[in-house]
């Protein structure tokens, strides 16, 4: 490190002195035309990648703080399916944006330059790859560090394909009223220590987080220990891809806007979450700390807000909100594990005990939600799986970080395998209304999701992609009580 010295509180200094705002890279720069702030943080880029390895201002080194397939200080600490996962990562994204802001201003950019974030969630040509990221050159002709070479991300994303509106959408997550629980109910994820992976991802990791970056990546080559091929779709490269800054400035973003609903919502009061403090390094190259408590208010503690920040939280309807125990109860699940290489179709069973309970689930006082539990595979596979329960869609799912969760000798909490939670109340209803809700006739359908092709190329089917086959351990159907929120 080319600092020692550690503070036990971060002050931040007079870089700080004016409340930034982080804007949409698609309206900072909507055509071929270089953004001020977008060439700024291109810049910048070309600064880090050029430092030696062992500087912790070093693209390099700030991408392994994430995740890598070596080990040193202050490497491979990111928080994933833990209540700590939106926490870590804005703290992440603040001292990463003060190294960039750093090398602007040494460089002369924009006085007031903030990380732009990307609104994927919007009709095209917002929900393609800003054209920044697929531009060989920068204007004054030298090569562009944010695009990356081919292979580096999903080669339709990287030639401008759009992305799905099922793999963007962030519905659910913003349904959800409380910030920790379990399965849909959680905005932010359920207790747990510390841990770089656990099995607690709340609403918000689900979709968009993990799915963005699985798409954006694309497959990656089978045992592959480099960051050169698919760099979002694994934790170990995924903060070397430009993008991924402003993929999670996206997901502070949605935080920010998650909290500003109402309804109820805010985040957690549990010491245990506010007084944990990870360490990172500054502008300066020194270690600095933050506890979860110094993080929360993005304008007066860390002086940025978001260009569609609301001042105040707004009143909002309060939905359903499901107690997800003691009184959950396991109504329906497939009878053995799934394996899966293509689209698979299985039986929920319904045993005799709960074959009432399953017959009323479309009543107004039931809730119900489906789990995809134990997933396991060696690696993610590079493509998303939409989930339907009797033909009718449920969802999507990532393997995003599979490789982690699965190896006993990285840190992660509990046993191995994924697990994946979706709200099917409305689906319920609706089959039912509909005369397709038979508790003899309920089946899940799992459908992998081929990368999207180049504009104008053809499509490539799943048996090109040479997927190898993951397994599915359990889909269950849970009911669960419900009330309304006051």
């Amino acid at each position: 490190m080319t600092s020692a010295a550690q503070s036990d509180h971060y002050d931040g200094n007079s870089q700080e002195d004016q409340v930034r705002v982080r804007r949409d890279v698609w309206g900072l720069m909507p055509g071929a035309d270089w953004d001020p702030t977008v060439l700024a943080y291109a810049k910048a880029v070309q600064v880090m990648q050029a430092r030696p390895a062992t500087d912790p201002r070093s693209w390099s080194y700030q991408g392994a703080i994430h995740s890598a397939f070596v080990t040193g200080p202050l490497m491979n600490q990111c928080q994933h399916g833990t209540w700590f996962f939106l926490a870590w990562h804005r703290m992440y994204l603040y001292f990463f944006e003060r190294i960039v802001r750093a090398n602007v201003d040494a460089h002369g950019g924009p006085a007031d330059f903030a990380l732009p974030y990307w609104n994927y969630d919007q009709p095209a040509p917002a929900n393609t790859l800003p054209l920044a990221f697929r531009t060989p050159a920068l204007p004054d002709g030298s090569a562009n560090p944010l695009m990356l070479a081919p292979g580096g991300r999903s080669a339709g994303i990287a030639g401008g394909a759009q992305l799905r509106p099922q793999d963007t959408s962030s519905a659910a997550a913003m349904l959800t009223t409380a910030f920790v629980g379990r399965g849909p109910l959680s905005f932010g994820g359920d207790v747990s220590l510390p841990v770089r992976f656990a099995r607690s991802a709340g609403q918000l990791e689900q979709q968009p987080h993990n799915i963005i970056h699985t798409v954006v990546g694309g497959p990656r080559p089978r045992g592959a220990t480099d960051c050169r091929i698919g760099l979002m779709t694994d934790p170990r490269c995924a903060a070397l891809d430009p993008i991924f800054w402003l993929h999670h400035a996206n997901i502070d973003r949605l935080w920010v806007t998650w909290l500003a609903q109402g309804g109820g919502r805010s985040d957690p009061t549990d010491a245990r979450w506010l007084n944990q403090r990870f360490t990172f390094v500054d502008e300066h190259g020194a270690l600095v700390n933050l506890t979860v408590a110094d993080i929360l208010d993005t304008v007066s503690q860390l002086n940025y807000r978001y260009d569609d920040q609301t001042p105040a939280a707004v009143t909002a309807p309060a939905p359903r909100v499901m107690r997800m125990a003691p009184d959950e109860e396991l109504v329906a699940a497939t009878d053995q594990p799934v394996t899966l290489a293509g689209p698979v179709t299985a039986a929920l069973v319904v045993p005799g005990s709960t074959r009432t309970r399953v017959q009323r689930l479309a009543d107004p006082i039931s809730a119900a939600y489906l789990a995809v539990d134990d997933i396991e595979a060696a690696q993610n596979p590079g493509v998303v799986y939409d989930l339907l329960l009797n033909d009718a869609y449920v969802g999507t799912f990532s393997l995003f970080g599979i490789e982690l969760m699965n190896d006993p000798d990285r840190d992660h909490e509990g046993v191995p395998g994924l697990r994946h939670t979706f709200d099917v109340s409305a689906i319920v209803t609706t089959l039912e209304a509909d005369g397709r809700w038979d508790p003899d006739e309920l089946t899940v359908t799992v459908v992998p999701v081929a990368p999207a092709p180049v504009p104008g190329a053809r499509a490539a089917g799943l048996e090109e992609l040479g997927l190898e086959p993951i397994t599915l351990g359990r889909i269950s159907l849970f009911a669960v009580e419900s009330e309304t929120a006051a």
